[in-house]
């Protein structure tokens, strides 16, 4: 799937049968300060440039994909091919153009469809059961994973498999970048047991903050084990957007589905 598309990137290491992926700046339509493949339609970018886009992206995946309208939440969701649907409709102009399903995680066991979650710095965490029965695609910044975010997910998820869950964690703002103050910290060890370990202190009173630490922490806590990294610093590499670095930006899409 996507092979021919420059603006995505295939994850080849993760669980056979399942297509994960994520967007990068490259190609698109969109125009400065947005410039490239930008997928968000909340962030101020021409409505439309942001549909060819996202319809650029359903082309090369070969499946309707579905948004969704990230709020920082813990609120987890089981789709099917009825919010694809919605998110078609929208794409022909027969719907008015809405930001998706409002959760900061989404389930599916519908092979017929794509998920995706939106980042400019926030973590994407991608999920699928070994059976490949059921997958989902998490919005994991520092507050949804302090609330919870994964485990919502991954209880969703066992409601359609028990099978071993494999994990992929996507570009965010990497463990050298992310900056916090102390009360991060504070918040993250009153239920992680490790928090610690994803904090490194600076001479000016704040911390550097894993995210990828934090979550791997969250999907152990959870049972699940097989997890891997993209090592990929949203902060630093200028193919990504950054939320935090140019505070006018677009976002990019990690995707999954059941090949």
């Amino acid at each position: 799937m996507a092979k021919n598309c420059s603006s995505i990137v295939e994850v080849e290491n993760f669980l056979n049968g399942i297509y994960a992926g994520y967007t990068v700046r490259d190609g698109g339509k969109s125009e400065v300060p947005y410039q490239g493949f930008n997928l968000g339609l909340h962030v101020g970018d021409d409505e439309q440039n942001v549909l060819k886009n996202r319809q650029l992206l359903e082309k090369a995946v070969h499946k309707s994909i579905v948004w969704m309208n990230q709020t920082h939440s813990n609120k987890v969701v089981l789709c099917d091919y009825r919010n694809a649907q919605s998110a078609k409709a929208m794409l022909r102009g027969t719907e008015a153009v809405t930001l998706g399903v409002e959760a900061d995680g989404i389930v599916t066991n519908d092979r017929n469809i794509a998920l995706a979650v939106l980042t400019a710095d926030c973590l994407p965490l991608l999920m699928a059961s070994e059976d490949k029965k059921v997958i989902a695609a998490v919005h994991c910044g520092w507050k949804g994973l302090k609330s919870g975010i994964v485990k919502s997910a991954v209880t969703l998820m066992r409601r359609c498999s028990l099978a071993n869950i494999h994990a992929y964690i996507g570009p965010c703002i990497g463990p050298k970048s992310f900056e916090v103050g102390a009360e991060v910290l504070e918040q993250f060890s009153e239920t992680f047991p490790k928090a610690k370990e994803a904090f490194v202190s600076k001479d000016n009173g704040k911390f550097l903050c894993s995210l990828p630490l934090l979550c791997s922490q969250a999907l152990t806590q959870c049972g699940v084990n097989n997890i891997v990294f993209s090592d990929e610093d949203t902060y630093t590499n200028e193919k990504f957007y950054s939320y935090r670095r140019a505070n006018v930006t677009g976002r990019m899409a990690s995707i999954i589905s059941i090949n």
